[in-house]
């Protein structure tokens, strides 16, 4: 694991943690509908937004004017259609607002998760944090597979998230339900204490984002279970050589339609089992990549029947080959086109692949390394 991280986490905090996220998803409909009841008992505004047009759409909405806003962001991605008109938003940063450098009226900010139980929300080391009592309105995004279903549950799964040495967020807020400012009072009187506090609007959308697709499919159901730890990213050789995608992400967006299943998948992954050792969840990261290979393998007119995805089961025979010359062979036959990805490959001198479960392989394939066509 990597050294930002605390000491290894144990199979008894993992498997709680992997309850956890199950419970929520087991009955989902019931926790969302307990959810949503009681953001509206705490009496905050809820809205749904299926998708990214109804979210920007439910932004530019709740926005106090027309026409030049300035919004300060702290999500993972600011959308196209909120930034595209500086004259109908301004987007500040978080660090701008904290600093005084420049005032925002509107925060829009990623909840790290909500619990159902209360309603309340959770923020944790956010980059924010110091932006909520400079603004007059608060718009949080809650994706609705961040979503615990018990109070108890938020010291665990803070826990497994932090990557600070203490084993948990520096800076952890909780929100749950509109809240006052402090402001200096500019017509302070020789009564008034010279100060005085104005009310902080906080609308709630719950965002679904692509989730649904995902959770047709029973097999990639716990692809849903992540964190956003980021452990999978620290340790996997694709991200770090080529790319700035995840393991859990490339899992997420192939499931996604306007991914259309892509060939990619083949190219963002080498299997070697490093990011399922390291998910604080359980999720089975390798098995949903070869279960996402196996479906664009057999639904590919150009690689119908090929059997691409084969080749990286066969672990337990690429973890016997010792002979430089047959690893000089695989590394260039796989990965010779990627130049980053063969000189890591080329160097790594431990075991490839390294899971002790083999119940995914392709028994019935051929055991050559085929590689015709495919890289």
């Amino acid at each position: 694991m990597s050294e930002e991280y605390s000491p290894e986490i144990s199979q008894d905090l993992r498997e709680r943690a992997n309850y956890v996220r199950y419970a929520f998803f087991e009955d989902i409909d019931q926790n969302l509908l307990r959810i949503e009841n009681k953001f509206i008992e705490n009496g905050l505004n809820v809205l749904w937004a299926p998708d990214e047009s109804s979210l920007c759409s439910h932004i530019f909405n709740l926005l106090p004017k027309k026409s030049h806003n300035k919004v300060c962001f702290d999500v993972d991605r600011i959308p196209d259609e909120l930034s595209a008109d500086p004259s109908l938003v301004k987007v500040c940063t978080p660090l701008s607002v904290a600093n005084r450098e420049t005032e925002a009226e509107t925060l829009v900010v990623n909840a790290d998760f909500a619990v159902a139980e209360d309603g309340s929300l959770l923020f944790a080391d956010r980059p924010s944090k110091n932006c909520f009592n400079l603004v007059n309105n608060v718009i949080v995004i809650v994706n609705i597979d961040q979503i615990l279903v018990n109070c108890s549950d938020i010291s665990l799964i803070m826990k497994l998230k932090s990557k600070s040495q203490s084993y948990f967020p520096a800076d952890v807020k909780v929100l749950s339900k509109s809240f006052t400012k402090i402001v200096a009072d500019n017509f302070a009187t020789s009564e008034s204490v010279g100060f005085r506090e104005d009310p902080v609007n906080v609308s709630v959308i719950l965002y679904e984002n692509g989730i649904s697709d995902i959770l047709q499919d029973i097999s990639l159901r716990e692809s849903l279970y992540c964190i956003h730890c980021g452990r999978c990213m620290e340790v996997c050789p694709v991200a770090k050589s080529s790319t700035s995608i995840s393991p859990i992400q490339i899992i997420k967006n192939n499931c996604l339609d306007q991914y259309n299943k892509t060939l990619s998948i083949f190219s963002q992954t080498t299997l070697c089992g490093m990011c399922q050792e390291v998910c604080p969840v359980m999720i089975p990261l390798t098995e949903l990549l070869v279960y996402e290979m196996g479906f664009v393998n057999n639904n590919s007119s150009k690689f119908k029947d090929k059997k691409i995805f084969s080749i990286f089961s066969k672990r337990s025979m690429l973890n016997k080959m010792n002979s430089s010359f047959f690893r000089f062979f695989w590394t260039k036959a796989l990965y010779g086109k990627n130049k980053n990805l063969y000189t890591y490959f080329k160097n790594n001198k431990s075991t490839f692949y390294n899971l002790e479960n083999e119940d995914i392989i392709d028994k019935d394939s051929d055991s050559s390394l085929d590689t015709n066509g495919i890289f």
